[in-house]
């Protein structure tokens, strides 16, 4: 006698198996998708934080030395370049030049190079030195223009800032 009960289907169905890879091809383009989104999203995030931190930090240098300035010496014509006279600690004579020298922002100390204040993939697109003289107070007005190169993105940034000379206020 033969068993009737004994089932014969030891695998799966056609239609089984398309349903089940449907639904694994949405699951991992949809998982694919959300890893290509971080990953665009933390490079740009990483741009910004890069563009923020030399920005800042190029114009804290420049503020602290424009302070501690007796004189502005030059600023050329075509405004890209501030020269000041300065005193260092043991009250000897310090020349301190900033200069955008091939989209990079130079510090010079008594004519000797003293290197780039931008971080290597920042590019100094402009910058712009203008001094102003009022009664008791000598200044410069400083706008400066800076993009990432490093990311397709290319994000620019302006930065603005004002200094009083010491002993101007």
């Amino acid at each position: 006698m033969k068993n009737k009960n004994r089932k014969t289907n030891k695998g799966f169905s056609v239609i089984e198996i398309i349903i089940y890879l449907a639904i694994f091809t949405t699951i991992s383009v949809l998982v694919i998708n959300s890893f290509i989104i971080i990953l665009s999203s933390f490079s740009v995030i990483r741009s910004n934080h890069s563009l923020f931190d030399s920005g800042s930090i190029a114009m804290e240098k420049i503020s602290r030395e424009i302070r501690q300035a007796d004189s502005i010496d030059i600023v050329n014509t075509t405004n890209e370049i501030l020269q000041m006279n300065s005193k260092d600690s043991s009250s000897n004579p310090v020349s301190v030049k900033f200069a955008k020298e091939d989209n990079a922002l130079n510090l010079y100390r008594n004519g000797a190079l003293v290197g780039n204040l931008l971080a290597p993939n920042i590019k100094l697109n402009s910058i712009v030195f203008t001094t102003f003289f009022t009664t008791k107070s000598e200044g410069v007005k400083i706008k400066m223009n800076i993009n990432d190169t490093r990311n397709k993105t290319e994000k620019t940034e302006n930065f603005y800032n004002t200094i009083i000379l010491r002993g101007g206020y």
